[in-house]
């Protein structure tokens, strides 16, 4: 039933490309620009591959990274700082800067604007990293990167609303590097072989990356989480039921899992504090990025958790099959 719609709104999206391309509209910047993006609603990990490439980029270029600031309630070129608002700049933009305080963070819906912003206020930025931004169209990225969970990838999903994708996966040809992301840590070479031959028809640089859950690390409270602890999770992301899944080490007693970006009310974190308890659960697990906006309600009435523990966690990005090296030199190589 939905088929008919997404063919309309996948030829839409394909049309005004083709507009921006026959037209010459799209403007390639004169500082390099990496484009991390996906074909995806969500789910693909663009975040932390942003952190990995901003880690990996810093020795060798003045990097920025430039975000569209999703769910904040500004407009508008903003520069993100530790103590910023989350409602200001967005949940995604303050994790990059909390775990990259040294590197310059801004979001500006407008791309073009945003980079030539940076440019004025800061002229030893050399190389500007772009978390999203493959269909903002008025900028041509100088290297654009695509990434696709492993666990539903692009070529086996279809345009939105019958399926998950912003665009007709024929789209990902633009991409220079295509990253299969969140694969088991023991992807077999065989599996990756296969899948490495479908995507060669959309770029000739494919990498395969797994994404790895960080230790626990208190953010409220004063103990350390133990193996097989009883917790509730509490989640606002793209895949939350995906986490709890791989969260092995612990006993999930409770799930609360929202929609991604939810914003957290203080009614929320009471339903959380009620039945830790009513069942005797001393400790409550978010991931990094819900965490932002939990703690920009630090202070508020309500907000005391008592004898409650909370905790961050976060994924980490490993390239498989030792080709962590090819995949920097690649890039670098590109730009």
């Amino acid at each position: 039933m939905l088929w008919p719609l997404s063919v309309i709104y996948g030829s839409i999206a394909g049309l005004r490309r083709l507009f921006f391309e026959v037209f010459q509209l799209r403007t390639k910047m004169e500082i390099p620009t990496v484009i991390v993006g996906n074909l995806t609603v969500g789910g693909t990990g663009k975040t932390p591959m942003v952190i990995y490439l901003s880690d990996l980029l810093k020795p060798l270029h003045n990097v920025a990274v430039l975000s569209r600031g999703y769910g904040r309630k500004t407009k508008g070129f903003l520069e993100v700082c530790i103590d910023s608002n989350v409602s200001d700049v967005g949940d995604e933009p303050k994790e990059v800067k909390l775990q990259q305080p040294e590197i310059p963070v801004f979001v500006c819906e407008n791309r073009i604007v945003g980079i030539d912003t940076i440019h004025q206020k800061n002229e030893k930025v050399n190389l500007v990293l772009l978390d999203d931004g493959f269909q903002h169209l008025p900028l041509r990225g100088r290297v654009n990167i695509i990434l696709s969970n492993y666990h539903r990838p692009f070529y086996h999903d279809f345009v939105m609303p019958s399926g998950r994708l912003r665009e007709f996966k024929s789209t990902a040809k633009g991409a220079d590097m295509i990253v299969v992301t969140k694969c088991p840590s023991e992807l077999k070479k065989e599996e990756a072989l296969e899948i490495e031959g479908i995507l060669k028809h959309y770029s000739k640089q494919i990498f395969f990356a797994t994404y790895t859950i960080s230790k626990p690390k208190i953010l409220l409270g004063d103990k350390d989480l133990g193996l097989t602890s009883k917790i509730v999770l509490v989640t606002g992301i793209a895949e939350g039921n995906k986490l709890r899944e791989e969260l092995v080490d612990f006993d999930v007693v409770k799930h609360f899992n929202y929609q991604d970006h939810s914003n957290f009310s203080i009614k929320n974190v009471q339903e959380w504090k009620q039945y830790c308890n009513d069942f005797e659960i001393e400790n409550i697990v978010l991931t990094r990025k819900d965490s932002m906006r939990l703690m920009g309600l630090i202070g508020a009435e309500g907000m005391d958790f008592g004898s409650i523990n909370v905790y961050e966690i976060h994924t980490e990005v490993s390239f498989l099959f030792e080709t962590a090296e090819t995949f920097k030199k690649g890039l670098i190589d590109l730009l």
